[in-house]
């Protein structure tokens, strides 16, 4: 049987086709091309995920570090809260948007007013509250109660508590829809009692401190 040109180039087509279906090199690149979108949002989330677990570990600790600070001394002032503001930006390594209230609650009902009510019947003085930002809205008797009243301890009749509230901003290092990290405020909330004076006085210019 006698072959023609078009059945030669039809055969040399069909068997260059053969040898490509064959072959196996440039496989490492297509299979690199493929995994390494994978891999870098891979790295993306995991760094994420470790910078906010930071952030709120960083957070926690500068709350208690300012409510252990305040636990040992007699007075507060604006200055002192303003100091406090910039502490906690070092700490947690934030930008704008922190900032500190302190508050002091009291129990002066009987234990099962101010322990077993819903809300407690806690005592919460408006002079005795100061905050690093003017802007922030102002605990009322009414919200202490009822924000605060199921993380404060069971109180003794008499006793008084130092309530330090703190937040920060948050900015995740990649963009939040590769990742799903977002902008986020970090809010944090410690009570302790004073430990070598009798209460934390407020020196607020109504308040006449010892």
């Amino acid at each position: 049987m006698r072959l023609t040109p078009f059945s030669l180039r039809s055969m040399r087509l069909i068997e260059r086709l053969r040898d490509f279906c064959r072959a196996d090199t440039g496989t490492v690149t297509v299979e690199s091309v493929m995994i390494l979108p994978v891999l870098l949002f891979g790295l993306q989330f995991s760094y994420g995920y470790y910078e906010a677990q930071r952030r709120e570990t960083l957070s926690v600790k500068a709350n208690y570090a300012i409510s252990d600070y305040l636990s040992r001394v007699p007075t507060i002032d604006q200055a002192m809260v303003n100091g406090l503001e910039d502490l906690l930006e070092l700490m947690t390594q934030s930008e704008d948007g922190a900032w500190v209230r302190v508050s002091v609650v009291e129990c002066t009902k009987t234990p099962a007013k101010c322990n077993n009510k819903t809300p407690r019947r806690l005592t919460f003085n408006t002079d005795k509250q100061i905050s690093s930002e003017s802007s922030l809205k102002r605990h009322t008797q009414w919200s202490m109660r009822a924000k605060m009243g199921p993380i404060i301890p069971v109180m003794y009749r008499g006793e008084s508590l130092i309530v330090v509230e703190t937040m920060i901003q948050t900015k995740p290092t990649f963009f939040g829809h590769w990742t799903g990290f977002h902008e986020r405020g970090v809010y944090r909330v410690s009570v302790t009692g004073s430990r070598e004076y009798d209460e934390l006085c407020f020196d607020t210019g109504n308040t006449v401190c010892p």
